[in-house]
Protein backbone atom coordinates (compact mmCIF):
# COMPACT_ATOMS: atom_id res chain seq x y z
CA UNK A 1 0.00 0.00 0.00
CA UNK A 2 1.42 3.17 -0.93
CA UNK A 3 0.07 6.43 1.31
CA UNK A 4 0.58 9.91 0.00
CA UNK A 5 -0.05 12.45 2.67
CA UNK A 6 -1.46 16.14 2.15
CA UNK A 7 -1.72 18.79 4.86
CA UNK A 8 -4.26 21.39 4.59
CA UNK A 9 -5.78 24.15 7.47
CA UNK A 10 -8.67 24.51 5.48
CA UNK A 11 -10.71 22.63 3.10
CA UNK A 12 -10.79 25.76 0.34
CA UNK A 13 -6.93 25.45 0.17
CA UNK A 14 -7.91 22.05 -1.38
CA UNK A 15 -9.58 23.56 -4.21
CA UNK A 16 -8.82 26.34 -7.41
CA UNK A 17 -9.30 30.03 -5.73
CA UNK A 18 -11.34 30.71 -9.33
CA UNK A 19 -13.56 27.67 -9.00
CA UNK A 20 -17.01 28.83 -6.67
CA UNK A 21 -18.06 25.31 -6.88
CA UNK A 22 -15.23 23.74 -5.42
CA UNK A 23 -15.19 20.92 -8.10
CA UNK A 24 -11.35 21.74 -9.35
CA UNK A 25 -8.09 20.94 -7.49
CA UNK A 26 -5.74 24.15 -7.15
CA UNK A 27 -2.77 23.69 -9.74
CA UNK A 28 -0.29 22.70 -6.75
CA UNK A 29 -2.62 19.84 -5.07
CA UNK A 30 -2.98 18.21 -9.01
CA UNK A 31 0.93 18.77 -9.03
CA UNK A 32 2.07 17.40 -5.75
CA UNK A 33 -0.46 14.57 -6.18
CA UNK A 34 1.24 13.41 -10.02
CA UNK A 35 4.50 13.72 -8.42
CA UNK A 36 3.61 11.44 -5.35
CA UNK A 37 1.85 8.75 -7.67
CA UNK A 38 5.57 9.03 -9.47
CA UNK A 39 6.84 7.45 -6.81
CA UNK A 40 4.43 4.59 -6.00
CA UNK A 41 5.67 0.94 -7.21
CA UNK A 42 3.36 -0.51 -10.20
CA UNK A 43 1.19 -2.74 -7.92
CA UNK A 44 0.69 -0.78 -5.00
CA UNK A 45 -2.65 0.66 -3.87
CA UNK A 46 -3.01 3.79 -3.27
CA UNK A 47 -4.67 5.87 -0.15
CA UNK A 48 -4.55 9.27 -0.21
CA UNK A 49 -4.55 10.87 3.71
CA UNK A 50 -6.20 14.64 4.07
CA UNK A 51 -5.86 16.28 7.48
CA UNK A 52 -7.20 19.17 8.03
CA UNK A 53 -7.64 21.18 11.13
CA UNK A 54 -11.02 21.63 10.17
CA UNK A 55 -14.03 19.66 9.23
CA UNK A 56 -14.39 18.67 5.26
CA UNK A 57 -16.93 17.57 3.63
CA UNK A 58 -16.02 13.95 2.34
CA UNK A 59 -18.42 14.11 -0.92
CA UNK A 60 -16.96 17.41 -2.49
CA UNK A 61 -13.30 15.93 -2.10
CA UNK A 62 -14.19 13.04 -3.71
CA UNK A 63 -16.21 14.43 -6.50
CA UNK A 64 -13.04 17.26 -7.04
CA UNK A 65 -10.75 14.37 -7.15
CA UNK A 66 -12.68 12.53 -9.49
CA UNK A 67 -13.02 15.30 -11.74
CA UNK A 68 -9.31 15.75 -12.07
CA UNK A 69 -9.72 12.51 -13.13
CA UNK A 70 -12.13 12.83 -15.85
CA UNK A 71 -10.26 15.92 -17.01
CA UNK A 72 -7.50 13.69 -17.33
CA UNK A 73 -9.40 10.78 -19.51
CA UNK A 74 -10.60 13.79 -21.41
CA UNK A 75 -7.16 15.06 -22.21
CA UNK A 76 -6.06 11.59 -23.10
CA UNK A 77 -9.09 10.80 -25.49
CA UNK A 78 -8.27 14.01 -27.37
CA UNK A 79 -4.38 13.16 -27.41
CA UNK A 80 -5.79 9.79 -29.05
CA UNK A 81 -7.69 11.13 -31.96
CA UNK A 82 -4.97 13.64 -32.97
CA UNK A 83 -2.54 11.14 -33.04
CA UNK A 84 -4.95 8.97 -35.23
CA UNK A 85 -5.23 11.78 -36.96
CA UNK A 86 -1.57 12.60 -37.64
CA UNK A 87 -0.91 9.61 -37.85
CA UNK A 88 -3.13 8.90 -41.20
CA UNK A 89 -2.15 12.06 -42.62
CA UNK A 90 1.89 11.48 -42.55
CA UNK A 91 1.16 7.89 -43.51
CA UNK A 92 -0.79 9.37 -46.58
CA UNK A 93 1.86 12.14 -47.43
CA UNK A 94 4.85 9.76 -46.71
CA UNK A 95 3.06 7.47 -49.88
CA UNK A 96 2.48 10.06 -52.04
CA UNK A 97 6.31 10.90 -51.77
CA UNK A 98 7.33 7.64 -52.07
CA UNK A 99 5.56 6.83 -55.30
CA UNK A 100 6.55 9.95 -56.66
CA UNK A 101 10.04 9.15 -56.23
CA UNK A 102 9.89 5.52 -57.69
CA UNK A 103 7.44 7.15 -60.35
CA UNK A 104 10.21 10.00 -60.78
CA UNK A 105 13.37 7.66 -60.93
CA UNK A 106 13.95 8.12 -64.24
CA UNK A 107 12.33 11.66 -65.35
CA UNK A 108 13.92 13.74 -63.03
CA UNK A 109 18.20 13.50 -61.71
CA UNK A 110 18.80 10.29 -58.87
CA UNK A 111 19.03 13.82 -56.08
CA UNK A 112 15.69 15.04 -56.21
CA UNK A 113 14.48 11.50 -56.81
CA UNK A 114 16.37 10.34 -53.11
CA UNK A 115 15.31 13.95 -51.28
CA UNK A 116 11.59 13.04 -52.50
CA UNK A 117 12.14 9.63 -51.30
CA UNK A 118 14.05 10.11 -48.05
CA UNK A 119 10.80 13.57 -47.53
CA UNK A 120 8.30 10.16 -48.11
CA UNK A 121 10.65 7.60 -45.50
CA UNK A 122 10.42 10.28 -43.05
CA UNK A 123 6.71 11.12 -42.76
CA UNK A 124 6.06 7.64 -42.89
CA UNK A 125 8.38 6.87 -40.01
CA UNK A 126 7.01 9.93 -38.13
CA UNK A 127 3.41 8.01 -38.27
CA UNK A 128 5.31 4.41 -37.26
CA UNK A 129 6.65 7.25 -34.05
CA UNK A 130 3.25 8.19 -33.05
CA UNK A 131 2.09 4.36 -33.41
CA UNK A 132 5.28 2.70 -31.55
CA UNK A 133 6.18 5.56 -29.03
CA UNK A 134 3.18 7.91 -28.16
CA UNK A 135 0.22 5.59 -28.43
CA UNK A 136 1.70 3.63 -25.79
CA UNK A 137 1.94 6.65 -23.47
CA UNK A 138 -1.70 7.49 -23.95
CA UNK A 139 -1.97 3.77 -22.63
CA UNK A 140 0.19 3.59 -20.08
CA UNK A 141 -1.49 7.16 -18.80
CA UNK A 142 -5.06 5.61 -19.01
CA UNK A 143 -4.45 2.23 -16.48
CA UNK A 144 -3.14 4.95 -13.88
CA UNK A 145 -5.81 6.72 -14.39
CA UNK A 146 -7.79 3.24 -13.58
CA UNK A 147 -5.29 3.10 -10.95
CA UNK A 148 -5.95 6.90 -9.26
CA UNK A 149 -9.87 6.34 -9.47
CA UNK A 150 -9.54 3.62 -7.00
CA UNK A 151 -7.47 5.08 -5.22
CA UNK A 152 -8.92 5.24 -1.18
CA UNK A 153 -9.94 9.06 -0.06
CA UNK A 154 -9.46 9.26 3.92
CA UNK A 155 -9.81 12.53 5.76
CA UNK A 156 -8.08 13.12 9.18
CA UNK A 157 -10.07 15.90 11.15
CA UNK A 158 -9.86 17.04 14.80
Amino acid sequence: MYEIHLRIRDEKDLYNPFDESCRTLSSDVSDYLAKQYGRKEAGDEIVLKIKCDRPMDFERVRGAFQELIREQEIRNANQKKLNRFKQLWLFCIGIVFVAAGILLDGVLGSVPVELISIVGSFAVWEAANIWIVEDPRIRIARRMLKKLNATKIVIEQP
